[in-house]
C-alpha cells in the first residue's frame, strides 16, 4: 500500500555559471535541391537527452526583471574563408533561419527571443502557444555562391517567470536560389529544447518505499539535493544525494525516506 505522501519543493537560487556559449548547429543532409535542414549535434541539447539551459534572473541592465540565458545558434561554414568546408554544412547560396515554433512551460509565462542591441523582446511567444517567426542565422547576402555561414553574438532568450520550458525549433532555407527561385533545402525536423528559468525541481515521483526526485544540475557549481519533514528557522535539512558536478542535464535521485506527511525539497550549490 502506497504511503500518504504530500510533496512540495522549491529550488535555492544560486546564481550559477552556466555556460554562455553553447552552440546548436544548423546543417543539411547533402547539398542538393530538396535536401532537409537538421539540426547538427541536437544530440546533445534535445529533450530525450535530459539537456537543460538554466535561464538567470537578472536584476539590473538590459534583460531586468527577466530569466535570461543564450545558446548561440550557429549555421556551418562551407567554405575556408569560414574555417570550413564543415561536415553537414547546407548548400552554398542557402540562407538560414530558425524559426520558434512553440513553448511549453508555466501558465502565463512567456518565452523570447532578443536579437543582438534589443532593448525588447525580439520574438515572444506564450506558453501553450504555437508561432512561425524566425531569426536570421546565416551572415551571407543570399546570393548564388555565398557561405551560408552564420554565427551572431550577443542574443539572448528570456522567460517571465520561474519554471521549466519545452521549446520546439526549427531551421528554414529563405533563399531564392533553389528550383523555380525557391529555397534550397527542405526545412528541419522540429527539434524542442528544455530550458529552466531559475533552479526547479522537474519532477517528484512518490513510490511505496521511495520517492524519485529529478533537478537539473547547471554547469559551474557541484549540487545536492536536501530534505527535510518541515520547513522552519531551525529546521534540519539532510543531504540525500551525492555530490553532482553541474553538466546542465537533469538527474534523478532517489530519497528512500519520503515520510508519511509533508516532505520538503531543496538543491544547494556550492
Amino acid at each position: 500500500m502506497k504511503k500518504s505522501l504530500i510533496v512540495l519543493s522549491f529550488g535555492i537560487a544560486f546564481v550559477a555559471q552556466s555556460q554562455d556559449h553553447g552552440h546548436i548547429n544548423i546543417g543539411s543532409v547533402g547539398v542538393n535541391q530538396n535536401d532537409p535542414l537538421i539540426f547538427e549535434n541536437a544530440a546533445i541539447f534535445e529533450v530525450a537527452t535530459n539537456y537543460v539551459k538554466t535561464l538567470t534572473l537578472a536584476t539590473s541592465g538590459t534583460y531586468s526583471g527577466y530569466y535570461q540565458g543564450n545558446i548561440t545558434f550557429t549555421a556551418l561554414a562551407a567554405t575556408p574563408a569560414h574555417a570550413g568546408p564543415e561536415l553537414n554544412a547546407a548548400a552554398l547560396g542557402s540562407q538560414l533561419y530558425a524559426q520558434l515554433v512553440a513553448v511549453s512551460g508555466p501558465a502565463g509565462g512567456v518565452f523570447s527571443f532578443w536579437n543582438t542591441g534589443s532593448t525588447n523582446p525580439t520574438i515572444s511567444l506564450a506558453s501553450g502557444a504555437t508561432g512561425t517567426n524566425t531569426w536570421l542565422i546565416s551572415e551571407n547576402d543570399g546570393s548564388p555562391s555565398s557561405d551560408p555561414y552564420g554565427h551572431f553574438h550577443g542574443r539572448r532568450f528570456t522567460a517571465t517567470k520561474p519554471g521549466i520550458y519545452m521549446v520546439s525549433f526549427r531551421a528554414l532555407d529563405f533563399s531564392t536560389n533553389g528550383t523555380s527561385s525557391g529555397a534550397i533545402h527542405k526545412p528541419s525536423p522540429v527539434m524542442q529544447v528544455y530550458f529552466q528559468a531559475g533552479f526547479n525541481v522537474k519532477s517528484i515521483e512518490p513510490d511505496v518505499d521511495h520517492t524519485y526526485v529529478t533537478f537539473a544540475a547547471p554547469i559551474g557549481k557541484t549540487w545536492v539535493l536536501e530534505a527535510c519533514d518541515r520547513v522552519a528557522t531551525n529546521a534540519v535539512w539532510t543531504t540525500i544525494s551525492a555530490p553532482i558536478v553541474g553538466d546542465d542535464y537533469f538527474h534523478e535521485v532517489t530519497d528512500d525516506e519520503p515520510g508519511s506527511g509533508k516532505r520538503f525539497y531543496r538543491t544547494r550549490g556550492f
